[in-house]
């Protein structure tokens, strides 16, 4: 075999991988529960005043009535808290200290939501979720049929040119957690924007106190209930559920991907092989871009690139045309934050110093 008809099979091969990755991509939809058990709907909350309005607003117009809204402001350096008690009926939660050793800020803050609540079903909701005003009625809809665990990855809204950059992350996280490949692989863990669990459960598993002083706690918690004997099922926001994960400029989305990026590629086991294999297809298919033999694997990507990428947000074709701007940035993230994780061991995130 001649090296040029390799390199067309590697090629070829991994942009095969791609569909298998995303093969069966699935997405919560509306649904209703004939019973109605208190929900407890906790969203951990470091600095966002910019994000809270538009959250506790739609809280406040959801069609499951029997919920308890609890905001958990992490010591939080802006108003948060002021926006909080805005609002009536909000349960606040106000840790003015940063966490005790042993510690990490979201778990911190979740854990203390939970020691606050009361429902027989508990919400870890992130601040910058956009909920339509269904979503905790299909949610709960969604537990009471699949029991355990579940997570869902929000569609991701896009207003501002720099927030478009964010489509190769979209897609790997997408891709990563294994719960959508042709495979049937056990996932990698849950997805952190969204999680519901029966109160039961979770203590049964000790919930965050049980890996407190970790980042990532999204795919430990996932992978603790796997662990435990639970099922785990994530899905993908689709109309029902969507935010804009980094709605307050390029630095604060620089600084949220370097702070998860090389640890999740870590974390992810075998999906970790499964993405980096399609991940080779795409940077190969960039470095050839003006082999005219390669060309084609140029449209073959961008084909593959749109029709998933749409399903995960406002992503349009031109973002799956200029997908080497793209990846070519995902790359100075990552490598930016393998630089950080194993020389400074610190990443910083809403103004907070991580170890990792």
């Amino acid at each position: 075999m001649s090296w040029t008809l390799l390199q067309h099979s590697i090629l070829f091969f991994c942009w095969f991988v791609g569909w298998l990755i995303f093969w069966r991509l699935r997405f919560i939809s509306e649904s209703k529960s004939n019973d109605l058990p208190k929900v407890s709907l906790i969203v951990p909350a470091r600095n966002e005043e910019k994000n809270l309005p538009k959250l506790l607003s739609a809280l406040k117009e959801q069609t499951y009535k029997n919920l308890q809204i609890i905001v958990v402001n992490d010591n939080s350096t802006d108003a948060t808290k002021q926006v909080v008690m805005r609002f009536d009926g909000i349960v606040l939660v106000d840790l003015k200290e940063e966490p005790p050793p042993g510690w990490v800020g979201k778990s911190w803050a979740c854990w203390n939501g939970y020691l606050k609540s009361d429902g027989e079903i508990i919400v870890f909701m992130d601040a910058d979720v956009e909920p339509a005003r269904n979503a905790v009625e299909t949610l709960v809809a969604l537990l009471m049929k699949d029991g355990g665990l579940v997570s869902v990855w929000p569609n991701q809204r896009l207003e501002k040119f720099y927030e478009h950059l964010t489509l190769p992350f979209n897609m790997i996280v997408v891709g990563s957690m294994g719960s959508f490949s042709a495979f049937n692989l056990k996932p990698m863990g849950a997805y952190g924007p969204v999680v519901v669990v029966k109160r039961k459960d979770y203590e049964e598993t000790k919930g965050h106190s049980a890996f407190k002083n970790g980042v990532l706690e999204d795919i430990k918690l996932g992978r603790l209930f796997i662990e435990k004997g639970y099922a785990v099922n994530n899905y993908l926001g689709g109309r029902i559920i969507k935010f804009r994960m980094y709605p307050n400029g390029f630095k604060e989305m620089f600084e949220g991907f370097t702070k998860n990026m090389s640890l999740g590629a870590a974390s992810a086991g075998l999906n970790f092989f499964l993405v980096f294999s399609w991940l080779v297809g795409v940077y190969s298919s960039i470095f050839n871009l003006l082999s005219p033999s390669f060309f084609i694997y140029y449209f073959l990507f961008v084909l593959q690139i749109h029709i998933v990428s749409r399903k995960t947000g406002d992503y349009n074709f031109l973002d799956a045309l200029l997908y080497p701007m793209h990846f070519s940035f995902f790359l100075i993230v990552f490598f930016t934050s393998l630089i950080k994780v194993i020389f400074f061991k610190t990443v910083v995130w809403k103004g907070r110093k991580i170890r990792v």
